[in-house]
């Protein structure tokens, strides 16, 4: 798994943001919608294997090289189009990864890796953090005991003024991990957006009781 940034954590390392065309972003989407064909891709392994690889080694430009030929070469293939959508983004050409993300889903939408990805480029990248908390909504849809997603779903709406779902979103997380200390944190914070001080004094209480190996991770 890779840092966070702005509470979400990324599949892939993107590079610093940049400024989003908001045209092809539409764009984007509307390949999304008119292209969509729900159904599953066989993927060859070593090809993931050897994409992902080159992921951890933080070799984008033979990430995004390897990715556009695989694309090329097998146009059904869902995970062409996402190590083509990371690739881009790491790059810096959030845009085009973002069109790479949605074709990906257009392939396959029941990937949550896909929609992982595509929740962070939008939310921090692309400024546009309703369509990234959409987007994760739909990854926890598919990997609904993902805590991590629902902490960083509860970050997201806290982000966006939506308290009561991050309220909502951050105790998902801890009914999975009582002892999770962002899931906490985000408690908290909306609780105290809300006015709701016993739900405050409740998440201090639990996180006094938090193993320490828990802040140090959080940290």
């Amino acid at each position: 798994m890779m840092p966070k940034a702005g509470g979400i954590e990324f599949i892939c390392r993107p590079a610093a943001w940049g400024v989003p065309d908001k045209k092809l972003s539409i764009f984007a989407r509307r390949i999304y919608k008119t292209a969509h064909m729900n159904r599953p891709t066989t993927t060859e392994p070593g090809k993931v294997a050897h994409a992902r690889a080159l992921c951890e080694r933080g070799q984008w430009p033979d990430v995004l090289g390897f990715a556009e030929k695989w694309s090329t070469e097998s146009p059904d293939e869902a995970k062409a189009y996402f190590y083509l959508g990371a690739a881009l983004a790491a790059t810096g050409r959030y845009a085009e990864a973002e069109t790479a993300y949605y074709r990906a889903l257009a392939l396959d939408d029941n990937d949550f890796k896909t929609w992982n990805n595509l929740a962070a480029l939008l939310f921090d990248a692309l400024n546009q953090p309703v369509e990234g908390a959409k987007c994760l909504g739909r990854a926890l849809q598919i990997e609904p005991g993902n805590k991590l997603g629902w902490a960083n779903l509860a970050s997201m709406n806290g982000q966006i003024g939506r308290h009561a779902q991050a309220l909502e979103c951050a105790e998902r997380a801890l009914a999975l991990d009582p002892h999770m200390v962002e899931a906490q944190l985000h408690r908290a914070r909306a609780a105290q957006a809300l006015h709701k001080p016993e739900i405050v004094r409740a998440a201090s209480e639990a996180l006094a009781k938090v193993p320490p190996e828990k802040f140090q991770r959080a940290g």
